[in-house]
C-alpha cells in the first residue's frame, strides 16, 4: 500500500521517465528539508531515493499537481470537445442510435448474417456491412475519447487518488494507495439482464455492487484475474460529456466495495474469490429506470 510506502515497481508504473521522477524530487526537496534535490545524489540512484523520502501525503499532492499540468491529463480534458463533435457528427450524418452494430469479435458472424440476406442485392449488402463498420469506427473513437476524458477528471475531482503518468496495462490509479485497474464494459451484461429482467437498470443504480459480481464472475477465463478495478459500465450508449461529468459527481470514490464471488471455470471447477472495487454506472438523466 502507498500510504505505507513504495517499490521500484510502483515507482515505475507511475513515473513515465527520468525527468518527471527528478521534476517530483525537486519539488519535493522545496517542501521537505531532509530531502535534498536529485542532483545531489549519485547517478542511478533515483528509485532508491523516491522510495526512502516517500511521503505518502505530501507525495500524493505532488505527483497530482505535475499530473494535472502533464500531456495525458490536458488531452483527457480536452476530449470533451472531441466527444460533442463526434456525437453531434454521428446524428448529422444519420447514422441512428449510439450503439454496437457488432461485438469487437463478432465481425465474423455480423458479415454472415448480412450474407444470408438472400432477398437483398450484392450491392445492397455491401452499403449495409460498410454502414455497420462505419459505425463500429466512429464508436470506437468516441469511447476512446469518453475514456481519456472520464480518467481525467475522476482524477481531478478525487484528492485521495494518485494517477499514472503512462498508459499501464492492468494499472491506471491508486485510490487511497491501493492500486486500480479501470475497465470499460459496454453494459451490465447479457447475465445481469437475464436475472434482473425488466428491472436490471433500477438494481444496478441501486445495488452497483451486484453489478460488479457479475461482470467478475462473467469475465473471460483466458483474461480471468480478481484484482481490484475501477469499473466504467454504460447503462446507456448515447451518453453526452455532461452525462459523464454527471455520472462522476454522483459516484464516491471514498471507500472501495468488497465483493466476493465464484468463478466457474471451464473444466467446472468454481473458485471462490474476494476483491474490491468501484462502479461507475454512466447513464442519461432522463431515462426510464424499467
Amino acid at each position: 500500500m502507498l500510504t505505507q510506502n513504495i517499490t521500484p515497481y510502483e515507482i515505475n508504473k507511475i513515473f513515465d521517465s527520468f525527468n518527471r521522477k527528478e521534476e517530483y524530487l525537486n519539488k519535493l526537496s522545496e517542501r521537505t528539508v531532509q530531502v535534498r534535490p536529485l542532483a545531489a545524489y549519485s547517478y542511478g540512484r533515483t528509485d532508491q531515493v523516491i522510495a526512502d523520502t516517500w511521503n505518502y501525503e505530501i507525495s500524493k499532492d505532488i505527483i497530482r499537481e505535475m499530473f494535472f499540468k502533464s500531456e495525458k491529463f490536458l488531452h483527457g480534458l480536452e476530449s470533451k470537445s472531441r466527444i460533442d463533435f463526434l456525437t453531434e457528427d454521428w446524428h448529422n450524418n444519420n447514422l441512428g442510435e449510439i450503439e454496437w452494430p457488432f461485438a469487437a469479435m463478432g465481425f465474423d458472424g455480423y458479415i454472415a448474417k448480412i450474407n444470408r440476406l438472400t432477398d437483398l442485392s450484392e450491392r445492397e449488402k455491401d452499403e449495409i456491412a460498410a454502414r455497420g463498420t462505419v459505425r463500429f469506427r466512429r464508436i470506437k473513437d468516441i469511447n476512446t475519447c469518453r475514456n481519456d476524458y472520464i480518467e481525467s477528471l475522476i482524477v481531478y475531482h478525487n484528492s485521495n487518488i494518485i494517477p499514472t503518468f503512462r498508459h499501464n496495462r492492468g494499472l491506471d490509479f491508486y485510490i487511497n494507495g491501493r492500486p486500480f485497474d479501470q475497465k470499460v464494459s459496454r453494459s451490465v451484461g447479457t447475465s445481469f439482464i437475464r436475472t434482473y429482467g425488466s428491472k436490471y437498470r433500477s438494481v444496478a443504480l441501486s445495488r452497483p455492487d451486484l453489478v460488479a459480481v457479475s461482470l467478475y464472475e462473467n469475465q473471460d477465463e483466458e483474461r480471468f484475474d480478481q484484482d481490484s478495478r475501477l469499473y466504467i459500465v454504460y447503462l446507456d450508449s448515447d451518453i453526452s460529456s455532461e452525462s459523464i461529468k454527471r455520472s462522476i459527481a454522483e459516484t464516491s470514490f471514498e471507500k472501495p466495495t468488497e465483493v466476493y464471488f465464484n468463478y466457474t471455470h471451464s473444466n467446472g471447477r468454481v473458485t471462490e474469490h474476494r476483491t474490491y472495487c468501484y462502479v461507475l454506472l454512466l447513464h442519461n438523466q432522463n431515462a426510464p429506470l424499467e
